[in-house]
C-alpha cells in the first residue's frame, strides 16, 4: 500500500530539459591543440535566427571553442561559454583536422561511440590541410546553417559525381575492426579567402570570397590517415566499393580534342578471391550500364557499330581508373576495399593463415579487372550537330 502511494511520485521526465534550454549543435569540429590536448569546436545553432519572427539579422549560427586534455572535458568547459546545456543529439557532421587525422582517430572515436547523445547516422569528415575549426566557421550562401550546407553539398556530390560518398560514424567503427584495413573518411576543404571564411558579409556577393568544398577520400591504416585519393582514383574506389549512383566519364575522339560524355546510370561490382600456388588473387566485375549526355565529334551513333565501339572503350578506360585506384590502394597497405572481408566469407581456412600478415598479402595480391558496358540511349538526340545530319 505504501510504495503504491509512492508511485505518482516516481514518474515523469524528471531529468528533462525544455527545448529553450538546450543550445542545438549542428556540426563538432575536433583539432589537436599541443602535443596531446584536443580543440573542440561546436556549431550552435542561434534559434531566434531561424524561427523568422524574432530574427535580428544577425548571423544563424555561433561556433563556441574550448580546449582540454579529453574531448569530454573540453566539451564539459565549453558550458563556461554557452549559456544553455549543450546538447549533441541533433549534430549531423563531425569535422576533423587533418593533423588530428594523421596522428590517430582512435580516441576520437571512442568518446562518439560512448556518448550516450551522439547518434551513429553522423557523417565524418577530414578538413585537408585545415582544422575543423576553419570548415566550420565558414559561412555559406545556400543553407543557413553551414552544418545543412556541408551534408547537402555531401549528399549531392556522392549522387552525382561519385568522386566522393558519405561516411558515418557507423561505418567507420565497423571499418576499425577489418584486419590489415581502416576507415575511409571524406574530405572537405576551404577555398579562397580565409580571413573573409567567418563574416557575414562573405555570402553577400555574388561571389563568395570563400566556400566549403567536398574533395576526396582518404585513406586510413587503422585509424591514422595515410593517403589522399582524388578525382579518377577516388572514382574508382567508390565504383569498387559499390557507392556509385551515377558518374560521368569522358571518352577523347577525333583528332581535334573531340570528347564523348557518358553518364553511369547503374553500376555493379562484384569481387571474386580464388588461390593460385597458395597466393590470394582477386578478380573485380563491374557491370556498368550508361547513357551518351555529349558528342562533340562529328560520329554516327545511329549505327550500332559505333555504338559497340564505344561500349568497348568505355570499359577499357573504366579498367584504367580502377586498376590505378588498387595499385595506390595496395601502396597504403591498408585494404580499404574489403578484399579480406572476401577471403573470409569464401575461404575461411585461408583466412585463418594469412589474416595475421594481411597488409601484406593484400599489398602484394594480383587483382584482375573485367568490365562489361552497355550505352542504353542517347539521350534526346542522336548524330551530333559536328556530323551536319539533320535530326
Amino acid at each position: 500500500m505504501v510504495g503504491l502511494l509512492w508511485m505518482p511520485l516516481l514518474s515523469g521526465c524528471w531529468d528533462s530539459v525544455e527545448l529553450n534550454q538546450r543550445a542545438v549543435v549542428a556540426a563538432i569540429g575536433i583539432d589537436v591543440a599541443g602535443e596531446t590536448d584536443y580543440e573542440v569546436s561546436l556549431q550552435v545553432i542561434v534559434a531566434d535566427e531561424i524561427a523568422g519572427a524574432k530574427a535580428r539579422g544577425d548571423t544563424p549560427i555561433v561556433l563556441f571553442q574550448e580546449k582540454g586534455s579529453s574531448l569530454f572535458q573540453a566539451i564539459r568547459k565549453a558550458s563556461q561559454k554557452v549559456p544553455r546545456e549543450i546538447s549533441l543529439a541533433h549534430a549531423r557532421l563531425v569535422v576533423i583536422g587533418e593533423n588530428l587525422a594523421r596522428r590517430g582517430i582512435g580516441d576520437t572515436l571512442d568518446f562518439l561511440e560512448r556518448y550516450t547523445e551522439t547518434r551513429p547516422t553522423m557523417k565524418m569528415l577530414v578538413a585537408r590541410g585545415e582544422t575543423g575549426k576553419d570548415v566550420l566557421a565558414t559561412m555559406t550562401a545556400i543553407g543557413r546553417i553551414p552544418a545543412n550546407d556541408i551534408s547537402g553539398k555531401l549528399e549531392t556530390s556522392q549522387r552525382l559525381y561519385a568522386g566522393d560518398y558519405a561516411v558515418s560514424l557507423d561505418d567507420v567503427i565497423r571499418s576499425m575492426s577489418n584486419k590489415g584495413g581502416g576507415p575511409l573518411l571524406t574530405g572537405v576543404k576551404v577555398d579562397g579567402r580565409m580571413e573573409q571564411a567567418p563574416r557575414k558579409n562573405n555570402v553577400d556577393n555574388i561571389l563568395p570570397e570563400a566556400s566549403v568544398r567536398i574533395t576526396g577520400m582518404g585513406v586510413f591504416r587503422k585509424d591514422r590517415l595515410v593517403y589522399w585519393l582524388e578525382d579518377d582514383q577516388a572514382i574508382g574506389l567508390s565504383i569498387v566499393n559499390n557507392k556509385v549512383k551515377s558518374a560521368e566519364t569522358t571518352l577523347s575522339c577525333g583528332k581535334k580534342g573531340e570528347v564523348i560524355g557518358i553518364e553511369t546510370l547503374f553500376s555493379k561490382a562484384n569481387v571474386h578471391s580464388l588461390m593460385e600456388q597458395g597466393e590470394p588473387v582477386f578478380v573485380i566485375d563491374l557491370k556498368q550500364v550508361g547513357a551518351i549526355q555529349e558528342a562533340e565529334c562529328p560520329i554516327d551513333l545511329k549505327s550500332p557499330e559505333v555504338m559497340k565501339s564505344l561500349q568497348r572503350q568505355w570499359a577499357v578506360e573504366t579498367k584504367k581508373v580502377i586498376s590505378s585506384t588498387v595499385r595506390e590502394v595496395q601502396r597504403t597497405r591498408s585494404d580499404v576495399l574489403g578484399f579480406g572481408l572476401e577471403l573470409e566469407r569464401s575461404d575461411p581456412a585461408q583466412w585463418k593463415r594469412l589474416s595475421s600478415r594481411w597488409s601484406r598479402y593484400f599489398a602484394e595480391s594480383t587483382v584482375r579487372v573485367q568490365v562489361t558496358s552497355v550505352l542504353k540511349h542517347t539521350q534526346a538526340r542522336t548524330n551530333p550537330y559536328s556530323r551536319g545530319d539533320s535530326e
